[in-house]
């Protein structure tokens, strides 16, 4: 499935956000299993807006849940 989202971040964000998309395609490609993340800082200036097809599910429940630190897996 193809689908699009469109993402508006400040641009000191875009290098760390990007590099971590480009992590998950790589183990995705050769077959590893790792967690990754980023710092989420609310804090900071971290605040991303998300744009998608609200036709979408977007309704999974993490695998774990600590103090706010979740884990999301199809698998």
């Amino acid at each position: 499935m193809k689908f699009t989202i469109q993402c508006e971040m400040k641009a000191r964000w875009v290098p760390h956000f990007l590099a971590m998309l480009k992590y998950m395609q790589f183990l995705g490609n050769v077959g590893a299993s790792r967690k990754v993340s980023i710092y989420a800082d609310g804090d900071g200036d971290f605040r991303p807006k998300f744009k998608w097809n609200t036709a979408l599910r977007s309704d999974a429940k993490p695998k774990n849940d600590q103090g706010g630190n979740r884990l999301f897996d199809a698998g």
